[in-house]
Protein backbone atom coordinates (compact mmCIF):
# COMPACT_ATOMS: atom_id res chain seq x y z
CA UNK A 1 0.00 0.00 0.00
CA UNK A 2 1.63 3.51 -1.25
CA UNK A 3 2.22 6.14 1.18
CA UNK A 4 -0.25 8.72 -0.34
CA UNK A 5 -3.46 5.78 0.05
CA UNK A 6 -2.26 5.72 3.52
CA UNK A 7 -2.68 9.50 4.29
CA UNK A 8 -5.74 9.51 2.20
CA UNK A 9 -7.44 6.52 4.43
CA UNK A 10 -6.20 8.79 7.52
CA UNK A 11 -7.77 11.63 6.34
CA UNK A 12 -11.02 10.50 5.53
CA UNK A 13 -11.29 8.51 9.02
CA UNK A 14 -10.19 11.92 10.82
CA UNK A 15 -13.11 13.71 9.22
CA UNK A 16 -15.41 10.74 9.51
CA UNK A 17 -14.64 11.17 13.00
CA UNK A 18 -14.89 14.88 13.44
CA UNK A 19 -17.95 15.44 11.50
CA UNK A 20 -19.55 12.03 13.83
CA UNK A 21 -18.06 13.74 16.59
CA UNK A 22 -20.18 17.56 16.46
CA UNK A 23 -22.88 15.86 15.29
CA UNK A 24 -22.84 13.70 18.89
CA UNK A 25 -21.79 16.52 20.94
CA UNK A 26 -25.60 18.51 19.05
CA UNK A 27 -27.18 15.74 20.42
CA UNK A 28 -27.43 13.34 17.07
CA UNK A 29 -25.45 10.74 16.77
CA UNK A 30 -25.17 9.40 13.23
CA UNK A 31 -24.59 5.58 14.29
CA UNK A 32 -28.01 4.97 15.68
CA UNK A 33 -31.50 5.56 13.97
CA UNK A 34 -33.49 8.63 15.32
CA UNK A 35 -36.70 10.48 15.15
CA UNK A 36 -37.03 14.03 14.74
CA UNK A 37 -40.41 15.57 16.99
CA UNK A 38 -40.91 19.34 17.54
CA UNK A 39 -42.96 20.96 20.08
CA UNK A 40 -44.49 25.01 20.16
CA UNK A 41 -44.08 26.72 23.56
CA UNK A 42 -45.05 30.56 24.14
CA UNK A 43 -41.51 31.18 26.03
CA UNK A 44 -38.44 28.93 26.39
CA UNK A 45 -36.04 30.43 28.83
CA UNK A 46 -33.82 28.36 30.20
CA UNK A 47 -33.54 25.99 27.08
CA UNK A 48 -30.54 25.74 24.81
CA UNK A 49 -29.48 23.64 21.87
CA UNK A 50 -27.94 20.20 23.37
CA UNK A 51 -30.67 20.87 26.25
CA UNK A 52 -31.79 17.13 27.24
CA UNK A 53 -35.04 15.26 26.46
CA UNK A 54 -35.96 12.64 29.26
CA UNK A 55 -38.38 10.40 30.38
CA UNK A 56 -38.88 10.22 34.06
CA UNK A 57 -35.54 11.48 34.59
CA UNK A 58 -33.66 9.10 31.99
CA UNK A 59 -32.20 11.05 28.67
CA UNK A 60 -33.59 9.68 25.92
CA UNK A 61 -33.26 12.50 23.57
CA UNK A 62 -31.70 15.79 22.71
CA UNK A 63 -32.53 19.12 21.65
CA UNK A 64 -31.55 19.80 18.21
CA UNK A 65 -32.54 23.18 16.77
CA UNK A 66 -34.85 25.99 18.21
CA UNK A 67 -36.79 28.10 15.36
CA UNK A 68 -39.34 31.21 15.74
CA UNK A 69 -42.63 29.95 14.46
CA UNK A 70 -43.64 31.10 10.71
CA UNK A 71 -47.24 31.58 11.36
CA UNK A 72 -46.99 33.06 15.21
CA UNK A 73 -43.84 35.19 16.03
CA UNK A 74 -44.72 35.05 19.89
CA UNK A 75 -43.69 31.22 19.56
CA UNK A 76 -40.91 28.89 19.06
CA UNK A 77 -40.82 25.93 17.59
CA UNK A 78 -38.34 23.60 19.20
CA UNK A 79 -37.01 20.21 17.10
CA UNK A 80 -35.11 17.51 19.28
CA UNK A 81 -34.06 13.79 18.13
CA UNK A 82 -34.96 10.76 20.10
CA UNK A 83 -33.70 7.25 19.81
CA UNK A 84 -35.94 5.18 17.47
CA UNK A 85 -36.11 2.34 20.02
CA UNK A 86 -38.61 4.39 21.94
CA UNK A 87 -41.99 4.48 20.93
CA UNK A 88 -43.46 7.64 21.61
CA UNK A 89 -47.15 8.07 21.51
CA UNK A 90 -48.66 11.11 19.79
CA UNK A 91 -50.73 11.89 22.77
CA UNK A 92 -47.33 11.84 25.05
CA UNK A 93 -47.26 15.49 26.91
CA UNK A 94 -43.96 17.26 25.99
CA UNK A 95 -43.51 19.45 29.18
CA UNK A 96 -40.99 22.13 29.64
CA UNK A 97 -39.76 21.90 33.05
CA UNK A 98 -36.45 23.31 35.19
CA UNK A 99 -33.75 20.97 35.83
CA UNK A 100 -32.46 22.49 38.54
CA UNK A 101 -31.64 26.04 40.20
CA UNK A 102 -28.62 26.72 38.08
CA UNK A 103 -29.15 23.69 35.89
CA UNK A 104 -31.66 25.42 32.92
CA UNK A 105 -34.29 23.70 31.89
CA UNK A 106 -35.09 20.22 29.59
CA UNK A 107 -37.86 18.71 27.85
CA UNK A 108 -39.92 15.96 30.17
CA UNK A 109 -42.11 13.38 27.79
CA UNK A 110 -45.02 12.31 30.08
CA UNK A 111 -47.06 9.65 28.86
CA UNK A 112 -48.72 6.48 30.18
CA UNK A 113 -47.24 3.76 28.27
CA UNK A 114 -45.89 3.30 25.14
CA UNK A 115 -47.10 2.94 22.10
CA UNK A 116 -48.10 0.07 19.22
CA UNK A 117 -48.49 0.47 15.58
CA UNK A 118 -50.25 3.68 13.78
CA UNK A 119 -50.41 5.86 17.24
CA UNK A 120 -46.46 5.95 17.87
CA UNK A 121 -45.44 9.84 17.19
CA UNK A 122 -42.77 9.53 13.74
CA UNK A 123 -40.22 11.68 12.15
CA UNK A 124 -41.76 15.29 11.71
CA UNK A 125 -44.52 15.03 14.24
CA UNK A 126 -45.77 17.70 16.85
CA UNK A 127 -46.16 16.93 20.12
CA UNK A 128 -48.68 18.95 22.27
CA UNK A 129 -46.33 21.13 24.80
CA UNK A 130 -46.50 22.50 28.33
CA UNK A 131 -44.99 25.02 30.40
CA UNK A 132 -44.08 23.15 34.47
CA UNK A 133 -42.91 25.81 36.85
CA UNK A 134 -40.20 25.38 39.42
CA UNK A 135 -42.53 24.02 42.18
CA UNK A 136 -44.05 21.89 40.43
CA UNK A 137 -41.00 20.41 38.50
CA UNK A 138 -39.38 20.16 42.65
CA UNK A 139 -42.60 18.85 44.59
CA UNK A 140 -45.60 17.60 41.43
CA UNK A 141 -48.75 19.33 40.51
CA UNK A 142 -50.84 17.43 43.54
CA UNK A 143 -48.15 17.90 46.51
CA UNK A 144 -48.10 21.94 45.57
CA UNK A 145 -51.74 22.01 45.84
CA UNK A 146 -51.59 20.24 49.31
CA UNK A 147 -48.62 22.54 50.32
CA UNK A 148 -50.45 25.66 49.39
CA UNK A 149 -53.29 24.64 51.25
CA UNK A 150 -52.01 23.35 54.09
CA UNK A 151 -49.68 26.48 54.13
CA UNK A 152 -52.83 28.84 53.49
CA UNK A 153 -54.34 27.22 56.41
CA UNK A 154 -51.67 28.02 59.20
CA UNK A 155 -50.62 31.32 57.39
CA UNK A 156 -54.54 31.90 57.86
CA UNK A 157 -54.14 30.55 61.78
CA UNK A 158 -51.30 33.13 62.16
CA UNK A 159 -52.64 36.07 60.74
CA UNK A 160 -56.03 35.52 62.81
CA UNK A 161 -55.00 34.71 66.17
CA UNK A 162 -51.71 37.73 65.67
CA UNK A 163 -51.79 40.02 68.05
CA UNK A 164 -54.24 38.77 70.52
CA UNK A 165 -54.09 39.30 74.22
CA UNK A 166 -52.48 36.13 75.97
CA UNK A 167 -50.90 35.14 73.06
CA UNK A 168 -47.00 34.46 73.70
CA UNK A 169 -44.34 35.37 71.15
CA UNK A 170 -42.42 38.72 70.37
CA UNK A 171 -44.21 38.86 67.06
CA UNK A 172 -47.61 38.96 68.91
CA UNK A 173 -46.88 41.67 71.21
CA UNK A 174 -45.22 43.24 68.30
CA UNK A 175 -48.40 43.69 66.94
CA UNK A 176 -50.42 44.45 69.94
CA UNK A 177 -48.23 48.03 70.46
CA UNK A 178 -48.37 48.81 66.42
CA UNK A 179 -52.42 48.14 67.42
CA UNK A 180 -52.13 50.53 70.34
CA UNK A 181 -49.68 52.61 68.05
CA UNK A 182 -52.74 52.63 65.34
CA UNK A 183 -54.92 53.96 67.96
CA UNK A 184 -53.06 56.39 68.99
CA UNK A 185 -51.96 57.69 65.56
CA UNK A 186 -56.04 58.08 65.25
CA UNK A 187 -56.55 59.54 68.36
CA UNK A 188 -53.67 62.47 67.17
CA UNK A 189 -55.16 62.45 63.86
CA UNK A 190 -58.73 63.42 65.01
CA UNK A 191 -57.42 65.93 67.43
CA UNK A 192 -55.39 67.56 64.97
CA UNK A 193 -57.71 67.50 62.76
CA UNK A 194 -60.23 69.32 65.48
CA UNK A 195 -57.32 71.61 66.50
CA UNK A 196 -57.04 73.16 62.73
CA UNK A 197 -60.62 73.62 62.32
CA UNK A 198 -60.93 75.46 65.72
CA UNK A 199 -57.80 77.39 64.41
CA UNK A 200 -58.94 77.91 60.75
CA UNK A 201 -59.94 81.70 61.33
CA UNK A 202 -56.70 82.52 63.03
CA UNK A 203 -54.67 80.78 61.00
CA UNK A 204 -56.15 82.52 57.94
CA UNK A 205 -55.64 86.21 60.05
CA UNK A 206 -51.88 85.29 60.87
CA UNK A 207 -51.63 84.64 56.78
CA UNK A 208 -53.08 87.97 56.40
CA UNK A 209 -50.91 89.97 58.87
CA UNK A 210 -48.08 88.18 57.22
CA UNK A 211 -49.12 89.29 53.90
CA UNK A 212 -49.57 92.91 54.90
CA UNK A 213 -45.99 92.87 56.83
CA UNK A 214 -44.48 91.72 53.53
CA UNK A 215 -46.27 94.08 51.31
CA UNK A 216 -45.10 96.50 53.95
CA UNK A 217 -41.39 95.33 53.77
CA UNK A 218 -41.76 95.74 49.82
CA UNK A 219 -43.15 99.37 50.24
CA UNK A 220 -40.34 100.26 52.62
CA UNK A 221 -37.27 98.61 50.68
CA UNK A 222 -35.71 101.90 49.66
CA UNK A 223 -35.86 103.39 53.17
CA UNK A 224 -34.04 99.82 54.66
CA UNK A 225 -31.86 100.39 51.95
CA UNK A 226 -30.94 103.94 52.52
CA UNK A 227 -31.13 103.06 56.08
CA UNK A 228 -28.72 100.12 55.67
CA UNK A 229 -26.48 102.71 53.58
CA UNK A 230 -26.09 105.34 56.40
CA UNK A 231 -25.25 102.29 58.09
CA UNK A 232 -22.53 101.31 56.54
CA UNK A 233 -21.51 105.55 56.06
CA UNK A 234 -21.15 104.85 59.71
CA UNK A 235 -19.16 101.56 59.94
CA UNK A 236 -16.82 103.43 57.70
CA UNK A 237 -16.69 106.78 59.87
CA UNK A 238 -16.04 104.82 62.68
CA UNK A 239 -13.23 102.79 61.33
CA UNK A 240 -11.40 106.29 59.87
CA UNK A 241 -12.01 107.51 63.51
CA UNK A 242 -9.28 107.74 66.08
CA UNK A 243 -10.58 104.43 68.25
CA UNK A 244 -8.10 105.84 70.62
CA UNK A 245 -8.70 108.94 71.26
CA UNK A 246 -12.53 107.72 71.64
CA UNK A 247 -11.43 105.11 73.96
CA UNK A 248 -9.43 107.87 76.09
CA UNK A 249 -12.09 110.44 76.38
CA UNK A 250 -14.90 107.44 77.43
CA UNK A 251 -12.53 106.38 79.84
CA UNK A 252 -12.74 109.97 81.03
CA UNK A 253 -16.07 109.90 80.96
CA UNK A 254 -16.03 106.83 82.88
CA UNK A 255 -13.43 107.87 85.61
CA UNK A 256 -16.04 111.53 85.74
CA UNK A 257 -19.25 109.18 86.22
CA UNK A 258 -17.43 107.06 88.99
CA UNK A 259 -16.34 110.75 91.12
CA UNK A 260 -20.03 111.50 90.36
CA UNK A 261 -21.24 108.58 92.02
CA UNK A 262 -19.11 108.65 94.81
CA UNK A 263 -20.12 112.14 95.42
CA UNK A 264 -23.77 110.88 94.89
CA UNK A 265 -23.43 108.16 97.39
CA UNK A 266 -21.85 111.07 99.78
CA UNK A 267 -24.45 113.09 99.22
CA UNK A 268 -27.30 110.40 100.28
CA UNK A 269 -25.91 108.82 102.60
CA UNK A 270 -25.70 112.49 104.47
CA UNK A 271 -29.51 112.76 103.48
CA UNK A 272 -29.75 109.57 104.98
CA UNK A 273 -28.44 110.90 108.14
CA UNK A 274 -30.44 114.40 107.86
CA UNK A 275 -33.57 112.11 107.72
CA UNK A 276 -32.76 109.60 110.71
CA UNK A 277 -32.20 113.03 112.70
CA UNK A 278 -35.35 114.52 111.37
CA UNK A 279 -36.75 110.85 112.44
CA UNK A 280 -36.05 111.39 115.73
CA UNK A 281 -37.21 114.63 116.14
CA UNK A 282 -40.65 113.39 115.19
CA UNK A 283 -40.57 110.71 117.32
CA UNK A 284 -39.99 113.07 119.94
CA UNK A 285 -42.96 115.37 119.21
CA UNK A 286 -45.31 112.90 118.75
CA UNK A 287 -43.96 111.55 122.53
CA UNK A 288 -44.81 115.07 124.35
CA UNK A 289 -41.22 115.65 124.48
CA UNK A 290 -39.35 119.27 124.10
CA UNK A 291 -41.38 122.59 123.42
CA UNK A 292 -42.08 121.58 120.04
CA UNK A 293 -44.23 119.08 120.91
CA UNK A 294 -46.00 121.10 123.55
CA UNK A 295 -46.48 123.83 121.20
CA UNK A 296 -47.83 121.22 118.88
CA UNK A 297 -50.03 118.85 121.62
CA UNK A 298 -51.17 121.55 123.94
CA UNK A 299 -54.74 122.71 122.71
CA UNK A 300 -54.90 125.71 124.87
CA UNK A 301 -51.67 127.35 123.72
CA UNK A 302 -52.83 126.78 120.61
CA UNK A 303 -56.03 128.88 121.29
CA UNK A 304 -54.20 131.59 122.68
CA UNK A 305 -51.58 131.82 119.41
CA UNK A 306 -54.82 131.64 117.19
CA UNK A 307 -56.14 134.68 119.49
CA UNK A 308 -53.13 136.47 119.49
CA UNK A 309 -52.99 136.09 115.63
CA UNK A 310 -56.34 137.28 115.66
CA UNK A 311 -56.13 140.48 117.44
CA UNK A 312 -52.36 141.21 115.38
CA UNK A 313 -54.86 141.28 112.49
CA UNK A 314 -57.45 143.38 113.86
CA UNK A 315 -55.14 145.72 114.90
CA UNK A 316 -52.89 146.18 111.51
CA UNK A 317 -56.06 146.24 109.94
CA UNK A 318 -57.41 149.30 112.39
CA UNK A 319 -54.43 150.68 111.81
CA UNK A 320 -54.42 151.39 108.26
CA UNK A 321 -57.82 152.38 108.62
CA UNK A 322 -57.61 155.10 111.58
CA UNK A 323 -53.31 156.10 111.25
CA UNK A 324 -54.60 158.98 113.46
CA UNK A 325 -55.63 157.27 116.08
CA UNK A 326 -51.75 155.78 116.69
CA UNK A 327 -50.31 158.76 115.53
CA UNK A 328 -51.69 162.23 115.34
CA UNK A 329 -49.85 166.10 115.76
CA UNK A 330 -51.32 168.70 117.30
CA UNK A 331 -49.43 172.35 116.79
CA UNK A 332 -52.00 174.28 118.84
CA UNK A 333 -52.30 172.02 121.46
CA UNK A 334 -55.99 171.15 120.12
CA UNK A 335 -57.66 168.61 122.65
CA UNK A 336 -57.13 165.02 121.63
CA UNK A 337 -60.87 163.94 120.20
CA UNK A 338 -62.02 160.85 122.30
CA UNK A 339 -62.20 157.27 121.11
CA UNK A 340 -65.65 156.00 120.51
CA UNK A 341 -65.77 152.52 120.42
CA UNK A 342 -67.61 151.40 117.05
CA UNK A 343 -70.61 149.59 116.99
CA UNK A 344 -69.90 146.00 115.32
CA UNK A 345 -66.61 145.71 117.01
CA UNK A 346 -64.50 142.56 115.14
CA UNK A 347 -62.57 142.03 118.57
CA UNK A 348 -65.37 141.32 120.46
CA UNK A 349 -66.83 139.09 118.44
Amino acid sequence: MSRELKIGILTFVVLVTMIWGYTFLKGRNLLTSSNELFTTYPDISGLNVSSPVLVNGYKIGTVTKIKLNKSNVKLMDVYYLIDSEYKIPKTAIAGLKTLGIVDGKGIFLDFPKECTGPDCAVNGDELKGQTIGLLDAMLGGADVSEYGNELSKSVSNIIANIGKEGEPGAVNETMRQLEQISRNLSELTSTTNTLMKSSSAGLKNTVANMESITSSLAKSNQKIEGLLSNLDKITGDIAKSDLTKTVSRTNETLDASKSALTELKATLESTNTTMKDFSKILNKVDKGDGSMAKLINDKKLYENIEASTKNLNLLLQDLRLNPKRYAHFSIFGKKQKEFILPENDPAIK
